[in-house]
């Protein structure tokens, strides 16, 4: 299938594993340049990596930034000013009862898993071409 994704740039969140390591993948196999991004270097680097032996045919490149912080959101802004393609994946969550679940955890969910997305897309919807 040819998705017409030739010469785009794709940031996908959360992407050193899982789900959004797929996303990547997909999206390198179809011609995108993809930003993997997680937050250890390490990880980002094996990822970058193994999408790279895959054989696909857009440019990988890594984001070693924690995008549940305001500060790592910028730093994602200012080394990649501009995408085409904005995959929100990043999420958290633990395995507890909801009633063990103290109010500094659900401030930590609501910052990585909504205000992560909300800031990456404040920043780059704007600037994405409609086709």
């Amino acid at each position: 299938m040819d998705l017409q994704l030739q010469g785009k740039r794709a940031l996908v969140t959360g992407s050193t594993a899982g789900i959004g390591l797929a996303i990547a993948g997909g999206l390198a196999r179809e011609g995108a340049g993809v930003i993997i991004n997680g937050r250890t270097a390490q990880r980002v680097d094996q990822s970058v990596a193994a999408l790279n032996k895959s054989g696909g045919l857009g440019k990988v490149e890594g984001l070693a930034a924690d995008l549940g912080t305001a500060g790592g959101t910028r730093t994602a802004i200012e080394r990649f000013p501009e995408v085409d393609i904005l995959v929100n994946n990043l999420g958290i969550f633990e395995a507890k009862l909801f009633e063990d679940i103290p109010d500094a955890d659900w401030l930590r969910f609501f910052e990585v898993n909504i205000l992560s997305g909300v800031r990456l897309s404040r920043h780059y919807l704007p600037g994405m071409k409609k086709t």
